[in-house]
């Protein structure tokens, strides 16, 4: 749990850093673009493969063998997607401009998907640490980059943050390429590759969709901050939602340490008392923290924003986070059940709740977007609350 605090500690400060050690809004704002945009594509990148692992490691008698074959499909899909991003940096350059950013965005994507999949593999194998050695390394790659800058007083490069990570990729591609050429015919050719997957994306597509609209409702006003909002107020929005993140990060971590268990309860009706009351205390505990954190720049920077508008919005924020994290650990449950559908008939009911408070309240655009993301959220809790009721779960 330490470990993976740290380093989640190391995602979180890179663009607080970038922000403090250069002073500039613009360079931020950029750089949580590309986190929103990258967050935004992932769910789609390894076709449903990672939440599918869990299901069938949990449904079959040989889990050594399932580990083996998902882990030898990943490596083809990660070939072919970063062949496919390769491609599309190409068409970038060569062909038709689709995105300044889209060396970043594609390396970025590529490498969080490899991460969420060896968390997952060594989750299984009761070794979770190990998977974070992977994103330490890279990132405290880019924080050795970053402070030599700081030292030698060069002009910052958005290269810096990536450059672990662009490494990672190309030499995992490398590796993983030569491991295909020499054991294609002993491990991969008889390797009921579409088979699984087509199980994979019939399984998991619901939730490919319901993670998809939950993600980009929480990072619509990062990617659009740059075009539709002062820079004061873009700053505003993604540093409280980056303070926000330790909520997140502690949702996850707990999800981590949790969803093993989770997944190995004999009643799927059932949800463990003791274990969902752990889950909220230690939850409000990261919310009093990013309360406490967010109080103390708003007062620090008091002289920059209109401190009644900034606590309102912050709070807007923090509530959304803490309800987004409870409304996530609620709906395991579905997925335990193989009952995906029903996360995704809840994301849409959030999307449509969402997009129409954009689309018919007249005012700010932060206040709109923050409005949205909380109305939305609070209703989709109380309804999952009632679903779940109504498919008769209990605490035990």
């Amino acid at each position: 749990m330490a470990l993976s605090y740290f380093d989640k500690a190391v995602i979180f400060l890179l663009p607080i850093l970038v922000l403090q050690l250069f002073k500039d809004q613009t360079v931020y704002l950029s750089i949580e673009y590309i986190y929103s945009i990258t967050i935004v594509i992932i769910p789609f990148l390894d076709l449903g493969l990672i939440g599918f692992f869990f299901y069938i490691h949990r449904n079959r008698k040989n889990k050594r063998e399932i580990i083996n074959e998902v882990t030898k499909i990943f490596h083809i899909i990660y070939i072919v997607l970063f062949t496919l991003g390769i491609g599309i940096i190409c068409i970038h350059f060569f062909v038709y401009s689709i995105d300044d950013y889209i060396v970043y965005i594609v390396s970025r994507a590529i490498f969080l998907s490899t991460f969420a999949f060896f968390s997952s593999y060594y989750r299984l194998k009761n070794k979770p640490e190990k998977g974070l050695f992977v994103t330490i390394s890279a990132n405290g790659i880019s924080l050795i980059f970053l402070f030599i800058y700081v030292l030698l007083g060069l002009e910052f490069n958005l290269w810096l943050i990536f450059i672990g990570q662009i490494l990672f990729c190309v030499l995992y591609f490398l590796k993983t390429s030569r491991y295909l050429i020499l054991k294609w015919s002993k491990y991969y050719k008889n390797l009921q590759f579409g088979s699984l997957i087509k199980s994979s994306l019939l399984f998991s597509w619901p939730t490919i969709l319901q993670v998809f609209i939950m993600l980009y409702i929480a990072n619509y006003g990062k990617i659009h901050a740059l075009d539709n909002m002062s820079l004061n107020d873009g700053v505003l929005l993604s540093l409280v939602q980056r303070f926000s993140m330790i909520i997140f990060l502690t949702h996850s971590s707990l999800l981590a340490y949790f969803i093993k268990e989770l997944y190995s309860a004999e009643d799927i009706l059932s949800i463990k008392k003791k274990t969902l009351l752990k889950y909220l205390y230690l939850l409000m505990t990261s919310v009093v923290l990013v309360v406490l954190i967010i109080g103390a720049y708003l007062i620090y920077n008091i002289d920059v924003y209109d401190l009644k508008r900034a606590f309102i919005i912050s709070g807007l924020i923090i509530i959304y986070s803490f309800l987004s994290c409870f409304f996530s650990y609620l709906e395991m449950h579905y997925g335990r059940e193989n009952k995906n559908v029903i996360k995704l008939y809840l994301a849409l009911f959030i999307g449509v709740v969402f997009m129409s408070i954009l689309q018919f309240l007249k005012i700010d655009f932060l206040e709109r977007i923050t409005l949205a993301m909380f109305v939305s959220i609070f209703l989709a809790l109380i309804l999952s609350i009632i679903v779940l009721y109504k498919r008769k779960y209990k605490l035990i």
